[in-house]
């Protein structure tokens, strides 16, 4: 009998009707990088409120690390679901194709993806929300699952996706918010350690 087993024995005998079950799994954790930009020509009566360009990431390596930020093949910092106040939920179920959802949160700045698939070329499509409360005053989102997501490996990346797991690419023609708001949105992501 295992360690793990000699717990679970001593465990129903001292607790009665509990049992015991898996480990508990480790908790998501993932990483993500995002430009928001001005669309030109923009649809008339609307406009990007961030003006000019800014990039965001999280976790915030920009300034102390630029050359650590992650991007398609660099990828050294994330942060953990519960921990310093940060938020991490995802999804990414398959195995020759996928599905994936996920969001990853901390201090006013997000991005969140839904609606996710990919085909067996790993390459497919989502929708992504941006969200930056020092820069713009309420989240963007694509209007629909029009996002390209690439999670394709290959020459110049280190993509990857497997059940539980993917690091990608994403590129938005627009992220939205009524009625006037209207950028464009493309970065990275990492997300590790989801529900598959």
């Amino acid at each position: 009998m295992n360690l793990s087993s000699r717990w679970c024995v001593t465990a129903i005998v001292a607790l009665g009707a509990l049992g015991c079950s898996d480990p508990v799994p480790p908790p998501a954790q993932g990483a993500f990088i995002a430009s928001v930009n001005s669309v030109s020509p923009s649809p008339a009566g609307k406009s990007c409120p961030a003006g000019a360009a800014f990039t965001y990431d999280v976790p915030d390596e920009s300034e102390t690390k630029p050359t650590e930020v992650l991007d398609a093949d660099t990828y050294l910092h994330k942060i953990i679901d519960g921990e310093d106040a940060s938020t991490v939920r995802c999804e990414v179920k398959g195995g020759s194709t996928f599905t994936f959802s996920g969001r990853i949160s901390l201090g006013g700045k997000a991005l969140e993806i839904s609606d996710g698939t990919l085909g067996a070329d790993k390459k497919g499509t989502a929708r992504i929300t941006v969200t930056n409360s020092l820069r713009i005053s309420t989240s963007l989102s694509a209007p629909s699952a029009n996002c390209v997501v690439n999670a394709a490996g290959g020459m110049g990346n280190n993509f990857q996706v497997r059940a539980g797991s993917m690091w990608a690419s994403f590129s938005c023609p627009s992220v939205e918010a009524i009625p006037s708001d209207y950028c464009k949105a493309d970065g990275f992501f990492v997300l590790e350690n989801c529900d598959q």
